[in-house]
């Protein structure tokens, strides 16, 4: 019988402990899928933002009133009812990709998918990409 070193297996980073403690396994799997081309899109690492946000670099803003903030560049977040994707303040600007993304719902800077497969991710990976460099362009920004 092999014995099978569970450490070796133990999800290491915040965000893959996180992910593996997703209950749901719907959820689960698109955050999965999600990392992976968040991955991809960015080359960015991925820290956790508050308790259930995957996020990837962060810019600073300053807000109506001077009170100035910072938020992930782009990210994700495996909600109950909806996965929110986050995208740059400007993401509507981006109208080719929106256009065959598939069904969403439009946020301030973010859609609401209720299931990824009712999208298409190479649009939404367009979408990342395309939220990253205006955001880089337009704000200071971070890796970290």
């Amino acid at each position: 019988m092999t014995v099978v070193d569970t450490a070796l297996k133990a999800p290491k980073t915040r965000v893959e402990r996180y992910v593996a403690s997703l209950s749901d396994p719907q959820r689960k799997a698109e955050a999965e899928e999600l990392l992976a081309m968040f991955g991809r899109a960015t080359d960015l690492p991925a820290t956790i933002w508050g308790t259930s946000k995957v996020g990837y670099g962060r810019y600073a803003y300053e807000m109506p009133g001077g009170r100035k903030s910072e938020f992930m560049m782009a990210g994700f977040e495996p909600a109950k009812k909806h996965v929110v994707v986050y995208l740059s303040p400007d993401f509507e600007d981006f109208t080719a990709p929106l256009e065959i993304l598939g069904k969403h719902e439009k946020g301030k800077s973010c859609v609401f998918i209720k299931a990824l497969k009712d999208v298409n991710l190479e649009a939404l990976e367009e979408l990342v990409r395309l939220g990253l460099a205006s955001t880089e362009k337009n704000f200071k920004t971070s890796e970290t």
